[in-house]
């Protein structure tokens, strides 16, 4: 089982690392090994798959006031073979996704709240820009919400709709997606978080019921119910990730469903924990356990396909913890730590 760790590499963002490292998963040994650096890219702080996963796409976050870019690579295995490489049009970008057909990839750019759609060619390159959005808007947490701060997009699962968390101005905008172009993204509704909660990150139950929304400077998750035909999100309720957010300076950053749905993960970043919550069938959550991330700054996670094994990689310590899921409590008990710098993001 392979994965992939994208990383920060500049030193102007901390970065001690020097592109996308591969790694294999051995779930009969509970075990990784194999790790190394299968790529040289600048900063590749967010990746994501094409549904084949023939081909993988890292968003390059460059520091200051340069525009960033994305990186297009072909997958052979544990292999990454460089393809090319476009502008995101925007400062920052930190996400990256791919719509269900594969036909075009939506990076949102944070710091000055652009949200742009790259067309995918056939042979995985990435085209030009065909659409560049501008957010606009700002909350009341002047350090971190003084102007809009596009921190990612996710489409439903009939991809008739895409939704932006939007940190800087407290929302989570929907789009209607029309994949034929020539205007791919029409803004179809809002929803209008709490302010100062930052949405950050969010996830879908498979049924496209409920959106689970990971509120970064709140440090809370709000689940959604969702309205397919129109587009409309509704609050369900809200649930705090840990006890004490202000004491220990945490913020919330990953956020992941179990592939049976029963359990949501979220990474507090500060408190240095993952909480998990037993996830209801009518999408009400309820906390079941938090465990120490085994590092500094769990600033993403992943859950392998048969959910026996929760591997989080550490953006501070320079560490990737692997945990073995018992099924009888559903909660990770820590099997092994291996060393992987600055990582931010990790597909399995």
């Amino acid at each position: 089982m392979v994965g992939f760790v994208g990383t920060y590499t500049e030193k102007e963002s901390g970065g001690r690392a020097e592109g996308i490292y591969s790694f294999q998963l051995d779930p009969e040994r509970g075990i990784i090994h194999a790790i190394r650096l299968a790529a040289h890219s600048v900063n590749p702080s967010y990746l994501a798959y094409t549904p084949s996963k023939k081909y993988l796409y890292a968003v390059n976050e460059t520091g200051g006031n340069v525009e960033g870019s994305v990186s297009a690579f072909a997958v052979d295995n544990d292999s990454l073979h460089f393809l090319n490489q476009i502008s995101s049009r925007g400062i920052s970008p930190c996400h990256v996704a791919v719509d269900p057909d594969g036909s075009c990839a939506v990076v949102s750019n944070y710091s000055n709240g652009i949200v742009c759609v790259l067309p995918l060619n056939p042979d995985g390159t990435l085209g030009e820009s065909v659409q560049v959005i501008q957010h606009s808007g700002t909350g009341p947490n002047a350090d971190r919400q003084e102007c809009a701060h596009t921190h990612s997009f996710i489409f439903d699962s009939g991809a008739s709709y895409g939704f932006v968390c939007d940190l800087g101005s407290d929302a989570v905008v929907s789009y209607r997606f029309n994949r034929n172009g020539p205007v791919f993204l029409s803004e179809s509704s809002r929803y209008d978080a709490v302010p100062g909660s930052g949405p950050r990150h969010s996830v879908w139950n498979k049924a496209g019921t409920y959106l689970y929304v990971a509120n970064e400077l709140d440090s809370t998750i709000t689940v959604l119910r969702y309205d397919p035909d129109h587009g409309f999100l509704n609050r369900l309720h809200t649930v705090s990730t840990t006890k004490d957010p202000i004491e220990t300076g945490n913020t919330v950053a990953a956020i992941k469903l179990s592939p049976d749905e029963s359990f949501l993960y979220v990474s507090n970043r500060g408190a240095d924990t993952i909480a998990i919550f037993a996830a209801g069938k009518d999408g009400t959550l309820q906390h079941h356990v938090t465990i120490p991330s085994g590092g500094k700054i769990p600033r993403d996670f992943s859950i392998d396909p048969t959910g026996q094994f929760l591997c989080v990689c550490h953006q501070e310590s320079n560490n990737l913890v692997l945990f073995r899921i018992d099924p009888s409590t559903a909660i990770p008990q820590k099997s092994a730590e291996y060393e992987i710098p600055s990582g931010v993001c990790i597909l399995i």
